[in-house]
């Protein structure tokens, strides 16, 4: 059993679970949802056969049609779906999606409350013209109203016109809405939870992600303009890369860390202190505007810019999870920092279907920007590149680290590694490694020097050990990442993700 359940970590659901896990299905007010057939995912591994193709279809429509968006009273966040999808995507066995899925609907909470919808006469009413009524109110029961209203208008319009009006245009974020700013809020489960649709092709999914935007609150609007909602985005054909940019907010000295407590950060203590430091919110505005874009409205030339995006943020995000230790100290997985490592992957699902390049600029700039301030929430860790490098880079499972011929390891260690991500019954293990599994497919062979930013054009390293940085990295930080957590497939006990911070009191700790 997790550890985390055993210290008591997740609270009960503040609403009583049904006596059975399966209750009947409930379809949300106002709309007639029906699976969909699954699209081909990113990673797309070998595995996958009709039958659970079917089944995860079914599991799906199950989770959304059954289950609330928070399982708790605290408003942590349903994964069922992104489990079962990162499962399919890398090919799991109809048996392994169905224990998975029995698993995690055990702990969820029912749509409505005790599982029986209001009486239409007492049901609230969400429409185009009052949409904006419940923002920020995760305690509001309104979730399943926003679920419907949003299938109701991606079935009308379709997700990319819903995004532009709801996510991007000027009346979704001006006046204190900020929907971009909440899209990305929740530590990213909205963006995560449309990037999982949008990839498969679960229009449902997309509207559980707007609605939980509406519930969320924009704990990063310090990073953009709150009068518009958006981050300035400044157009230019040489841009600043996110590795120097890092190097800017690690050096600026109104940027400092969080202060250390023993208890755990919780995002409200993050939105607590940024009320309190007035220059905060104007020096990441500067640093990041350095961050441009052509805004090209050549298709060919806007998509590989945007790739090029994708991957500053996608090697940024592994260095903060997996270069930020301290020599002689066991590597820690911090929980919060992880998210950017499996929002990166569905960040590149979301902007397959966003249209205009100021938009996709837009998401790419305030996807950048949270990363950073939730670098000073956890205690500003440092990249050491050079450390992160030493790891193997060929990860072994415990009592398999020789073969016969005396090697460390013959194959791809990735097999061991995806294996053993398929039995973690936490929804995190899969995503990240399936994110990393992603990266190590299309940077994988990005020699020592070629890495984006890894050094300025003074031929200095942004970062201690950039200039050493390939694209080993991923299989690394996919290793020491699986350390972490536990080898389950192989007997070791499962292990939940650190959440200590990098104060140099918390790595006293050890």
């Amino acid at each position: 059993m997790l550890r985390i359940i055993k210290q008591g970590l997740r609270p009960a659901p503040f609403i009583p679970l049904s006596p059975t896990p399966l209750a009947p299905l409930i379809k949300p007010m106002g709309t007639q949802m029906k699976a969909q057939s699954l699209k081909i995912g990113l990673v797309n591994l070998p595995g996958a056969t009709p039958e659970s193709t079917t089944l995860v279809e079914k599991l799906l429509l199950k989770d959304v049609t059954e289950h609330h968006c928070f399982f708790n009273d605290q408003h942590f966040h349903n994964h069922l779906s992104h489990h079962i999808l990162s499962l399919h995507d890398l090919g799991a066995s109809v048996e392994c999606l169905q224990k998975m899925y029995d698993f995690n609907a055990a702990m969820q909470r029912p749509l409505y409350p005790n599982g029986v919808p209001p009486a239409p006469a007492e049901a609230h009413k969400i429409n185009a013209g009052n949409w904006t009524n419940y923002l920020g109110e995760a305690n509001s029961h309104m979730y399943p109203d926003y679920l419907a209203f949003f299938s109701a208008e991606i079935a009308t319009h379709g997700v990319a016109s819903v995004l532009e009006r709801y996510v991007f245009s000027p009346e979704a974020n001006g006046n204190g809405t900020m929907m971009l700013a909440r899209f990305v809020g929740g530590l990213l489960h909205p963006v995560i939870q449309a990037g999982f649709g949008i990839e498969f092709g679960q229009d449902a999914l997309v509207a559980d992600g707007l609605a939980q935007a509406i519930l969320t609150t924009p704990e990063c609007a310090v990073v953009i303009d709150e009068a518009s909602g958006f981050p300035e985005v400044k157009s230019g054909s040489s841009s600043a890369t996110l590795l120097s940019l890092m190097r800017e907010v690690y050096d600026s000295p109104h940027l400092p860390p969080m202060p250390y407590q023993k208890e755990r950060v919780r995002i409200e203590d993050l939105t607590n202190w940024i009320a309190s430091k007035p220059k905060l919110g104007p020096t990441f505005r500067d640093i990041y505007a350095k961050w441009t874009f052509t805004l090209s409205a050549d298709t060919a030339a806007n998509e590989k810019e945007v790739a090029t995006k994708v991957e500053e943020c996608m090697w940024l995000a592994t260095l903060l999870l997996g270069a930020n230790a301290k020599p002689g100290k066991k590597p820690r997985m911090d929980f919060f920092l992880m998210h950017f490592v499996t929002g990166s992957l569905l960040l590149r699902a979301v902007l397959n279907v966003v249209r205009e390049p100021l938009h996709k600029a837009q998401l790419l700039q305030i996807f950048a920007r949270s990363m950073a301030l939730f670098v000073l929430m956890r205690g500003r860790p440092r990249i050491d590149a050079a450390l992160v490098m030493s790891y193997p880079a060929c990860p072994a499972p415990p009592k398999c680290k020789t073969t016969a011929l005396g090697t460390p390891s013959y194959g791809s260690a990735w097999l061991a590694l995806l294996n053993n991500a398929s039995a973690h019954t936490e929804a995190h293990v899969i995503k990240a490694i399936r994110a990393l599994f992603y990266c190590a497919q299309h940077y994988g062979g990005t020699p020592a020097g070629a890495v984006v930013g890894a050094v300025d054009e003074n031929g200095q390293e942004t970062h201690k050990g950039a200039a050493m940085l390939d694209g080993t990295l991923f299989v690394r930080v996919a290793g020491i990442l699986t350390d972490a957590v536990g080898w389950v497939a192989h007997g070791e006990e499962e292990v939940f993700w650190d959440f200590r911070g990098a104060w140099d009191e918390a790595w006293e700790e050890d």
